[in-house]
Parts: structure tokens; sequence; C-alpha cells
């Protein structure tokens, strides 16, 4: 084969690739329009290359296959075949470029745990929704809600888990919505759904089918987790007209249903006034625990074996300092467990109370007190210490002190709760399951705490002689807590009636007002056996 033939084919060759390279910098004007013009500029230039190489090889068929033109068509071959791989490499950069583009758009419109839009994508949604309301005079509604109780939960099965149960939350978030509608993580265990064109009984519909939904229990690590949810619901354009002020009203309303122990709150504009109250009043409160304006009074606790008073439980009161007026348990513990006010109010009460004892203890009256413990400090671990720094403190013999928890706070983490109260035992103080039968525990954990009495809730007692139930309910626990070798206390007597019937039944101790409303200290003090047993024998 001579120098002529090698040289035309090898030119053909390059000429073949400038032509193929024509398809991929057209795709790349396509996708890369900013610099849309610089590609097309290098298609001119490929065209004007390819009718070069054309001129070179009719040049080549003219010739005598000379050694120099050989060269150059190899030249030019590999031009022709450079073009076609710096093109295809642009491609593959651009395609990159692109993807990763793409992928840190989605990662920042959208939730890392749950892939759901996060709040700013959700506000775009919005916004898209109600411009699209606008136009078609229809409505938007914005649920947002909320896993009660959801740090707790995060707490007692670790963070890992927790997160699982808020992926879970998220797939059946799915199942109650349309195509149309958006699913959105806030952050946290808060969810926000959009509803375009749905009106108000439409958002109704969505929030129960959701609240049926959520009642199912959650398997995670091998539980049976079922959680609570909060929905709060608001609408365009009756309580808003823009995204913020709709979710803002959104997140009004589902703290107004979690207030109020329901599944969904429509928002209202007399709740925006309740917020700033709800806001005011927790500064006040923590105000109030720092420079000491809680009170305690003591109730009595009656025995029914001699009439006599066999201890006390220790209320807390709030003298509020702007309102000159009393203010009782009902008005403020609540928000100070949603709060995070709860530790600091425990600790408060406990350092008073135990105050109160040591000043009893130098007047030689000694006297059993009970106080109530939170669900947040049964899960500190650092609780007990701070306990026993307290006993120190005041020199009050542990053994006098009774720790009132409820049912449900042992439930929801069994092995730290038992940590916490098996430190809090050690101590020397004792233990009582406050409001007994109005949880859910499992009498195989009931066994295993060291208790020392069951509490019967008030609303069964005060119920008891009109309602079979109640009467069923009071009669099994004085039973159960007999078996068990524990005490048991009746709250709520509030007539002789009861009393007589508690008496037949076998309670051991009686509290209530029938007996002796809560008093001030120096009420207590003076309160005799003898006043006692006049108190307790007219009741």
């Amino acid at each position: 084969m001579n120098f002529k033939i090698i040289s035309i084919i090898l030119t053909a060759i390059g000429s073949i690739g400038l032509i193929i390279s024509l398809f991929p910098a057209k795709y790349i004007c396509q996708i890369d329009k900013k610099n849309c013009i610089s590609w097309k500029a290098l298609g001119a230039l490929i065209l004007f290359f390819i009718f070069g190489y054309v001129f070179f090889i009719s040049m080549v068929l003219n010739g005598t296959g000379s050694a120099i033109e050989l060269a150059v068509s190899l030249i030019l071959c590999g031009g022709g075949i450079f073009v076609p791989l710096v093109i295809n490499l642009s491609i593959r950069s651009i395609n990159r470029i692109i993807t990763i583009t793409k992928r840190e758009e989605h990662r920042a419109a959208h939730d890392a745990l749950t892939n759901l839009p996060n709040r700013a994508k959700l506000l775009e949604q919005v916004v898209s929704a109600i411009n699209y309301a606008e136009i078609t005079s229809q409505t938007v509604s914005l649920l947002l809600l909320d896993i009660d109780r959801f740090k707790e939960i995060n707490d007692a099965l670790g963070h890992q888990h927790g997160d699982y149960l808020l992926q879970l939350t998220a797939a059946r978030l799915y199942s109650c919505t349309r195509e149309t509608d958006t699913i959105s993580r806030l952050g946290g265990d808060e969810f926000a759904i959009v509803l375009p064109g749905a009106d108000l009984d439409q958002a109704i519909s969505v929030s129960e089918k959701v609240a049926r939904i959520m009642e199912e229990p959650f398997l995670v690590k091998d539980y049976n987790i079922k959680i609570e949810i909060s929905i709060g619901i608001a609408m365009y354009p009756d309580h808003g007209t823009d995204s913020e002020e709709l979710l803002k009203r959104a997140d009004i309303a589902m703290y107004t249903a979690k207030r109020r122990d329901r599944v969904y709150a429509i928002y209202d504009m007399e709740q925006d006034k309740y917020t700033m109250d709800r806001l005011k009043l927790t500064e006040e409160l923590r105000d109030g625990i720092k420079n000491q304006h809680l009170l305690l009074h003591y109730q009595p606790k009656v025995s029914i074996a001699n009439n006599k008073i066999c201890g006390v439980e220790a209320l807390v009161r709030w003298q509020h300092a702007n309102q000159q007026i009393l203010l009782y348990p009902d008005e403020f513990v609540m928000l100070a467990e949603q709060t995070g006010l709860i530790k600091a109010l425990t600790l408060s009460v406990l350092d008073k109370a135990l105050g109160q004892a040591s000043t009893w203890h130098q007047a030689e009256f000694e006297i059993p007190m009970s106080i109530n413990i939170s669900i947040k400090n049964l899960q500190d671990l650092n609780f007990p210490f701070q306990v026993k720094e307290l006993l120190e403190k005041w020199q009050v013999d542990a053994s006098m002190l009774t720790f009132e928890i409820t049912e449900s706070s042992v439930m929801l983490d069994p092995e730290r709760t038992f940590e916490v109260i098996s430190n809090l035992c050690s101590l020397g103080l004792h233990i009582s399951i406050d409001d007994f039968g109005t949880g859910y525990s499992s009498l195989a954990y009931l066994k295993q705490l060291p208790a020392a009495e069951i509490k019967i809730d008030k609303s069964f007692v005060i119920d008891m002689l009109d309602d079979e139930n109640d009467a069923v309910i009071v009669r099994s626990t004085i039973d159960l807590a007999n078996n068990m070798g524990l005490r048991v206390v009746a709250e709520g007597v509030e007539n002789q009636h009861i009393l007589e019937q508690l008496s037949r039944l076998g309670c051991d101790i009686m509290q209530g007002h029938h007996i002796c409303p809560p008093l001030p200290p120096e009420k207590i003090f003076s309160l005799t056996d003898n006043e006692m047993l006049i108190t307790f024998a007219a009741a």
C-alpha cells in the first residue's frame, strides 16, 4: 500500500471523527445554554476543519503520495480523533456537574433523614398553592403536626431508633395524602402537609385519617411504640394570605390541640392572645422559680387504723408577683412540663419541702412527707445525686420522704426509670405509684418496682358510689395492693359515704377535702392529733 492511499484513509478517519463530534457539540448547546454561543462557534470551526480535510484529500488524490502528505494526514487523523474525545469528556464533566448541582439543590430543599421537602421548600409550595388559589378562587389548607413527647421516646430508644421512627411516620403520612399534596418535615418531630384546593372539611378529614393511621403501633427496636400526635389547621384565605403567616397560625393551632389534649385544632384569633399570654406566663414562671415565689401547702393523709395523721403531701402554689394571686398546680405545672421548666420546679419544691421538714424536726414535730415527681426527673440520671445533696443540706432522714410517681412515667423507658428509682431508693426514701389506674402500666413492671404504696386516682374514688366500674377499679386496686404487701392510699375522699365505703374495703390511708384540705405549714404544725380526730370523726 503506497503513501497516497494511507494518507487518504488517515485523513478520512479524521474527518469522520470531526463529523461525529458535531452531534455531541449540538447536545452541549442544548444542556449548556449559558455557553451556547461558544459551543456554536466550536461547531462552526469543526465544519471549517471538515472542509479543510476534504480539500486535503483532493490534494492527495492529485499528488504523488509523498512522505510529507503522509505526515500531515497523521496529524489530521489525530486532530479528528482528539476533537470528539475532548467534546465527549466535556459532556461527561457537564453531566457530572449537572448531577451534583441537582443533588445539592435537592439536598438544600429536602430533609436528609426522611427525604421530604424541608421548611424552605414547603414555603415555596405554599406560595405556589396560594397563587393558584387566587386565580381559581379556591382555598388552601395547611396542617402542622407534632409527635407528642417525642423527646422522651428519643431519649428512651436512642437517637438512631428515634430517627427510624420519624422515617416510619413520614411513610405513613404518604398514605393519607393525594399526589398533589406536599408533605414536609420542618425539623425535629414536626411535619407539615399542604392541601391545595382543600376546604376545612377536607382538612379535618385528612387530620382524622392521619390520627387513625398513627394509632397503629410502630415496631421499633423490638418494641411496639404507640405515638400520639397534635395537628394544627390553618386555611387560606381565612387565616392568612401568605406562607409565613399560615405556618405561624397552624403552629399556634397545633399547640392549642396539644394543650386541650385533642387530635387537631383549627386556628382561631383568640389563640394568638393565648400564645402571647402563654409566652409571658412562661417567663414569669421562670422568674417565679428563680426568685422563690413558690409556696407549699400540705394535705394530711390519715390512717384508717387509728384516725391519726400518718403523713402529708406537699402541694405547690405559685404566688404570682404581678397579679398578686395564688395560682394552683393545674394552672402552671403542665406549662412547666411543656417548656422544660419542670426540673427546676421540682428541685425548688423539693428544696422548700425538705426545708420545712427540717423546721418541723427542730420543733420535734416528725411527720412523713410525700412529693410529686415529674416524668422528666425520672429520666434524669443526675436526679438522685441532686436529691442526696438536698437531704444532706437540710439534714432530713430520707426514710421520712416518699416520692409519688405516675404509671406512665415508668412505662416510657422502664430500664432508665428503674435505674433512677433504684438509686433514689438506695438513699432510703420510699416510692408511691400515683394516679394508679389511669395509665397503661404492666403488672410485671409494677412487680419489679420497689414501691411502698399504691395511690388510687381521685377520679375513681369520687364517683365510686355512683359508677359501678369505678367501684370495681377501687376494690380491685385495694385487693391488688394488699396481695402485693403494699399500702393503699385513696385520694379524693369528698364525703362521709365514700370514707365509710373505703374503710369497709380495707383501704389503709385516706386523703381528701372531706378529711382535711391542703394547709399552710404553720397550720399543719398546730394541727394536733385530737383536732384531727375531731375533724375525722365529724367527717
